[in-house]
């Protein structure tokens, strides 16, 4: 209960947290935003004032006058006057720091008149005749104004150069024939902007965090009511379930919570009949699976595993495998002596995989086999064996076969292919080659077929290899296949080799080709090595 405790308090603190944060970014977002809203406004109303002050002290100066001043460096009660005049305009309006008249030339102005106030530095305040030259500011808008004969409009910002930044207007004064002969300019002090809207926003600032207080006040208590007590009865209800579903129970509102709470009681109630099914369907798996190991041994047991198989017949060595892609295959082989001088050999394809192609692998092997020891030629044996087949295969699977029946004491023998592979020969001392003919189709395809035979003749010392499609269509994780040129070459690795390490090899051959990738089909080798005749041994 304590953890639960604890695991209630620490979800509150999390939102809590989280609800802090994002309030505190959009504060600093508001004050932000504000400041420069009301640094931007507080700008504007500065440069509309010095642009008035301007215009409107332009307005009373003579000037006639002005030029004269300038020239003679003499003034009269005019110009007292005026000196007046500025000096009232600059102590009644508070934040002007300079307003003056002055006389423009093309990279300097001579001061006429400054305005002087109570309290202003005299060492700051010039007089008639004094001389400023321009910097980049006036270049770029004091004389385009003066050349064009008008009056500052825009926000001019001037630069903190020892006394204090400011923002600037002008306006110019004419004499009778309408040339420009001088400008007044005023610029206002920005000493104070910055503490006023630091104050301003200091106020902002305060009042935003007395609401954050305020909600995450009202966050915490919302969040224990509505949020952190009903998810302590949804852990209560968690920590209660074992074995057995669990009811639903009833939280404070009906809101998403109970609806999880009703979900999560139904869901309790699916895993326990899940559970039931996964046990049922575990249970019937394991025997199925005991039941498919059976199969395996006795799909197994069906083909001939004991090697040499007549040791007593010195005319052949014989070896043969079969690596099912299942528990249980559709590929075969068989061979078996019909009589003292023929040996039949098999090897056949059952389409399709698992239970049903070994199914009709057991079927099909039983029917050759028992048809072949009645005697016939390899196409006869086919031909009867495919009708029996092809009666009620509503399946419709089928089989490819190759059977061969071979003379031991002559080395002559005839074979059918019902749509197998190729089989392989080694003559001698030589290498193995396919060796390829029209094929037959496959068994249980239709009823009522004819099917080829050849002859064929095994010398002394040759080797005749025959295989199912699995070895050829082995695949890797490239989707290539090893194919008929890759069996060659394992094939003549050592040519030499008995029929066991030949098909060990190409085996090795084959898993080497195809590393990690799954098998998808059976993988069945058979191998006879003809020594000759017994009395020629």
């Amino acid at each position: 209960m304590e953890e639960q405790k604890k695991t209630r308090k620490s979800l509150s603190q999390r939102i809590t947290v989280q609800l802090a944060v994002l309030m505190a970014l959009m504060a600093v977002l508001v004050t932000s935003i504000s400041y420069l809203a009301l640094r931007a406004t507080y700008l504007n109303l500065y440069s509309e004032k010095a642009q008035d002050l301007a215009r409107s002290l332009a307005a009373e100066v003579d000037g006639d006058k002005v030029e004269n001043y300038v020239i003679t460096g003499e003034t009269d009660e005019y110009y007292d006057w005026l000196k007046s005049e500025f000096d009232r305009v600059k102590s009644k309006f508070t934040g002007i720091q300079y307003v003056y008249l002055a006389y423009p030339e093309q990279d300097r102005f001579i001061y006429v008149v400054e305005g002087f106030a109570e309290g202003d530095d005299m060492s700051q305040i010039c007089s008639l005749g004094d001389v400023y030259e321009y910097e980049a500011t006036e270049y770029e808008h004091l004389l385009p104004d003066i050349e064009a004969g008008r009056a500052s409009t825009e926000l001019i910002l001037g630069q903190d150069v020892g006394y204090g930044a400011s923002v600037s207007a002008w306006a110019p004064v004419f004499d009778s024939s309408g040339r420009v002969v001088g400008i007044v300019e005023a610029d206002c002090s920005l000493s104070n902007l910055n503490a006023v809207v630091r104050a301003h926003a200091l106020r902002i600032v305060g009042v935003l965090l007395l609401c954050i207080f305020a909600v995450l006040a009202l966050d915490i208590l919302i969040l224990r009511r509505n949020v952190s007590e009903p998810v302590g009865q949804l852990t209560s209800l968690v920590n209660s379930y074992a074995n057995q579903a669990i009811a639903e129970p009833k939280l404070r509102y009906d809101d998403e919570l109970q609806w999880l709470a009703g979900s999560f009681a139904e869901m309790t109630r699916r895993i326990d009949a899940y559970t039931a099914e996964v046990e049922r369907v575990t249970a019937e798996k394991e025997r199925i699976g005991a039941e498919l190991n059976v199969a395996t041994k006795i799909q197994a047991d069906m083909l001939p595993r004991i090697f040499p198989p007549f040791p007593d017949r010195k005319e052949l060595d014989l070896y043969a495998s079969m690596t099912p892609a299942k528990e249980v295959g559709g590929d075969f082989y068989d061979f078996f002596l019909i009589d003292d001088d023929h040996l039949a050999m098999v090897i056949a394809d059952v389409s399709g995989k698992g239970v049903p192609a070994a199914l009709f692998m057991v079927i099909a092997k039983t029917l050759i086999k028992n048809r072949a020891q009645m005697g016939g030629t390899p196409a006869g044996i086919l031909h009867d064996v495919n009708e029996q087949l092809s009666e009620g295969n509503e399946a419709e699977l089928f089989v490819t076969v190759w059977l061969a029946i071979l003379e031991l004491s002559t080395g002559k023998g005839m074979a059918a292919n019902a749509g197998h592979e190729h089989p392989a020969v080694r003559r001698g001392d030589g290498t193995f080659e396919l060796v390829k003919y029209r094929h037959s189709p496959a068994l249980a395809t239709m009823g009522g077929m004819k099917f080829r035979e050849h002859e064929f003749t095994l010398a002394p010392g040759d080797c005749l290899f025959v295989y199912t499609d699995g070895v050829t269509e082995a695949t890797n994780a490239d989707k290539k296949l090893f194919g008929e040129e890759k069996l060659t070459e394992a094939l003549n690795r050592d040519p030499a080799a008995k029929p066991k390490e030949l098909l060990q090899s190409v085996k090795q051959a084959i898993d080497e080709f195809v590393g990690d990738a799954v098998q998808f089909d059976d993988i069945t080798m058979l191998c006879l090595h003809y020594a000759g005749p017994e009395e020629s041994v």
